[in-house]
């Protein structure tokens, strides 16, 4: 996994590169970085990029820190974006931004110029 950190004024934008398979030791790894960003106190937007993800390992979805980080990521979090998210994570997604106070939005593989200036542009 690769992960890039900008700061712009009051809010940190965080962008994750996937590898070929996310497993459970990259999702505690994003949830140490979002943790430590958000000890900073600044408004947080991340950039998922999956347009290497072949597939999830199990260990993926059962990460404490990843749910916790994510339940408390909701106040800080203004903007979410996903790059290449296979099927139904897409619509899910869009989804966060209508349900969670947070801007989302999901973004095809040849998208990622597109994401990356969206996600770095001031939230609303």
């Amino acid at each position: 996994m690769n992960v890039e950190m900008l700061h712009r004024g009051e809010v940190t934008i965080i962008a994750f590169a996937f590898d070929a398979v996310l497993d459970h030791a990259q999702v505690v790894e994003m949830a140490r970085v979002v943790e430590s960003a958000m000890a900073e106190g600044d408004d947080l937007a991340l950039l998922l990029d999956m347009r290497a993800t072949e597939h999830f390992s199990p260990g993926a979805f059962v990460s404490a820190e990843g749910v916790w980080t994510s339940l408390r990521s909701i106040g800080p979090l203004r903007r979410y974006a996903v790059v290449a998210a296979p099927g139904i994570a897409a619509s899910a997604v869009e989804a966060f931004g209508k349900l969670l106070p947070l801007e989302a939005r999901a973004f095809d593989a040849d998208e990622i110029d597109a994401a990356r200036q969206w996600v770095t542009a001031t939230p609303a």
